[in-house]
């Protein structure tokens, strides 16, 4: 009877992660565009300096960088549903149902981080095939991806709980995503970055997910541990500080 009881929220939160996914699926087109971006930039970052074809020594450092600012975009993107349901009443819906707050919060966290996952996994596809980037060890890197998307869910759902309406949550999103793509070591070293913006690197997960994915590449363990630990600490930080913010919105 206990274990019943403590399924129930869990398949609450299953469902509800599922419902959010099915909905974003259905919009193929959104899908789509949402990697035609990285994509983009993948191609563009990769004729640097002008040359004929690709720099394959460059794509080592660039497709590690794509894949966690997929997971970025993924999993943010994601967390935007929050905002939509909130203005739409859903919350208030799902809530009279038998259905608890943290159901509800787990369900949004785990649908965000899927969707980072899927994501980043698909650039990582493309961009090994496309390239001949090997990765290796493939449990390191479904770790740090996974890592990272909770990370970058718990930011979101911090934003969406912020935010009071759709377009204020995407500018806020936006506001925060687009320098940490450019401060986050994904295009560039983070070392040769002027000072003092290797500080504000050190400050951003996502930074911390591709140095971890570049040292799978090249075996450095040390590395990869430091960096899981980062995430680690920045995906407990974040989901509770969200959960929170979410937590007041749908009990105030």
């Amino acid at each position: 009877m206990k274990t019943f009881k403590l399924l129930t929220p869990l398949m609450h939160s299953i469902y509800i992660a599922e419902n959010d996914l099915r909905q974003s699926f259905k919009s193929v087109r959104h899908v789509v565009w949402s990697l035609l971006f990285p994509i983009f930039m993948m191609f563009t970052f990769s004729f640097r300096y002008g040359v004929l074809g690709p720099d394959i020594s460059f794509m080592s450092f660039l497709i590690p960088g794509i894949v966690g600012m997929t997971a970025m975009f993924g999993s943010t993107n994601e967390t935007m549903s929050i905002v939509w349901d909130k203005s739409m009443g859903v919350f208030d819906r799902i809530l009279a149902a038998p259905v608890s707050s943290t159901s509800i919060i787990v369900g949004k966290t785990m649908a965000g981080a899927v969707m980072g996952v899927i994501s980043a996994l698909v650039l990582l596809v493309i961009g090994s095939s496309l390239f001949g980037v090997s990765f290796g060890n493939v449990g390191f890197v479904l770790l740090i991806i996974v890592l990272a998307s909770f990370s970058f869910t718990g930011i979101g759902t911090i934003i969406s709980g912020l935010a009071s309406e759709p377009r204020e949550a995407m500018m806020l999103s936006n506001l925060l995503r687009f320098p940490m793509m450019f401060l986050g070591g994904v295009f560039f070293p983070v070392e040769a970055m002027p000072m003092p913006l290797p500080y504000v690197a050190r400050a951003l997960p996502l930074t911390y997910a591709t140095e971890a994915l570049r040292a799978v590449i090249s075996g450095k363990m040390v590395v990869i541990l430091l960096d899981a630990l980062v995430l680690v600490v920045y995906t407990v930080g974040t989901v509770v500080v969200g959960s929170k913010t979410l937590m007041r919105i749908m009990t105030r």
